[in-house]
């Protein structure tokens, strides 16, 4: 077999346009995700189990979707290419319905309609979701070839998703949520959650127009070329069961689904921990929450430098490692009645509230582990694309994008759904600012505990991904081989 030829490399600032099209996604998901469960339940009063209801049904509405929005993607034949168009729609639509997911009109009130509001309202946030982010996804998969500068992509896409992570919903809790001391909570005033959704709504259109100027270079025409397996439900699935029937997809899937089911816990129950059993401060909760981003985004940077020093399996079992050790020694310490949450040390005169820093500590390390093998599972899926690429003769990095995100979606929303639940049978009170111990206790265990156990589980199944850098090797020259043929 000959030498495969020299990697194409990416130009950095196509690499950097191309990622700030995370912001849209970052400021949106992360949003909902930090803030949707406690706006319904503690400031607009909708019950747990309604609420979970309406995620988990949104979240597996998204999952069905990204199967047909992949292979339209990948069979798109038209002048602005077959990504961007999905893209600058899909972003538009996104942040108009995100910012009607919190600005609630008045004539649904607290009653009747605002569970079938909330409902509408989420499935149509994760319609926009999927129409703009599975062509995103594939289209970086494009943009870049190389081994292990799609890790340096990928790390970098999720890098910038914390960075505005941080500048959005972490900050939020100082921008939109103050401390009102004597008042309510702040996360049950609803005018604070009003103008945190338009805020982040407006920044998300800036962040759709940017993502699609600066990757303009990158349509190619595709009217009249034969681009993927053709637009009818036949070819819809035969490409769906020949993606999820590939071996090497399987394990990057089943480790990404575990990882995501302890990060939902930790990333849904946390919130309530910083609020009803840590009494955090705004300040001290921007802090921690956007200390964790710092280092899921630092974590992504590092799993590009320990990728290419121990490949992409070995540095996805180091990050899971990593996140399970940090949350079961946050169980410990807070279960163990090693510390209590008001615990503070005295210091050359200096009251340091150790019990927060521990806390804050061990859910940033979580954050750091989990960054560090999310980011590489989307490097990974671009690899297996290529493989299946040799083998069938087609390219279709929309449908292993979308059949990625179908799984993990899947799992998130029943992880939504159950994390939700868990907080109706631990005795948590809907709706008050006072809850009982035994209910907070259940809510560490089920946070910490379960994010450590779902999180060693990923180790076992990385270490079964058969791929690695010399295998990449031969496929790129077989390719190349045949693209050779294939001119001559």
């Amino acid at each position: 077999m000959q030498a495969p030829p020299s990697p194409r490399k990416t130009p950095w600032n196509d690499i950097i346009g191309y990622t700030l099209g995370e912001g849209a996604t970052s400021l949106t998901m992360n949003g909902i995700a930090a803030f949707a469960m406690l706006y319904y339940t503690q400031a607009l009063g909708l019950p747990f189990s309604l609420a979970g209801i309406a995620f988990a049904v949104a979240s597996i509405w998204d999952a069905l979707v990204d199967p047909a929005i992949g292979h339209l993607s990948d069979n798109t034949h038209s002048r602005w290419g077959r990504r961007q168009p999905y893209i600058l729609c899909g972003g538009l639509l996104l942040a108009v319905s995100f910012y009607f997911l919190w600005v609630i009109p008045d004539f649904v009130g607290r009653g009747a309609l605002l569970f079938p509001y909330v409902l509408a309202m989420n499935l149509m946030v994760r319609t926009a979701y999927a129409i703009f982010v599975v062509p995103y996804v594939a289209l970086g998969y494009e943009i870049c070839t190389d081994y292990h500068q799609r890790s340096q992509l990928q790390g970098g896409r999720l890098a910038f998703n914390m960075l505005v992570n941080i500048l959005g919903p972490a900050l939020a809790w100082s921008l939109f949520f103050p401390d009102r001391p004597g008042g309510p909570e702040a996360t049950s005033v609803v005018s604070n959650f009003h103008h945190m959704g338009t805020a982040f709504a407006i920044a998300a259109v800036a962040f759709t127009l940017v993502v699609i100027v600066a990757t303009r270079h990158h349509i190619t025409d595709t009217r009249g070329i034969v681009t993927g397996t053709g637009n009818s439900l036949g070819a819809l699935w035969g490409d769906f069961r020949e993606i999820i029937m590939d071996r090497h997809l399987r394990p990057i899937v089943t480790f990404m689904c575990v990882g995501h089911t302890g990060g939902v816990f930790v990333a849904t129950l946390q919130m309530y921990l910083y609020v009803y059993f840590m009494h955090l401060t705004a300040l001290q909760k921007t802090i921690i929450h956007g200390g964790g981003m710092v280092l899921c985004g630092l974590g992504a940077l590092a799993g590009v430098v320990l990728a290419r020093r121990f490949d992409k399996k070995q540095t996805v079992c180091i990050g899971a490692g990593i996140a399970a050790g940090a949350d079961l020694l946050a169980a410990i310490v807070f279960l163990g009645g090693i510390l209590q949450p008001t615990t503070v040390w005295l210091v050359g005169g200096l009251t340091v509230p150790i019990a927060v820093i521990v806390f804050g500590a061990c859910d940033m390390l979580n954050w750091f582990g989990i960054g560090l093998f999310t980011s590489l599972a989307s490097s990974m899926i671009a690899d297996v694309s290529e493989v299946d690429e040799l083998e069938s003769g087609v390219r279709k990095d929309g449908g292993y994008a979308a059949i990625f995100a179908f799984a993990t979606k899947l799992i998130l929303s029943i992880s939504v759904f159950t994390a939700s639940a868990c907080l109706s049978w631990v005795g948590f009170v809907n709706g008050s600012d006072q809850q009982t111990p035994e209910a907070l206790r259940w809510l560490v265990l089920l946070t910490f505990g379960l994010g450590s156990l779902f999180a060693t589980l990923v180790i076992p199944i990385a270490l079964s991904y058969p791929i690695d850098r010399a295998y990449m090797t031969k496929v790129k020259a077989a390719l190349a081989l045949r693209k050779t043929q294939a001119a001559a």
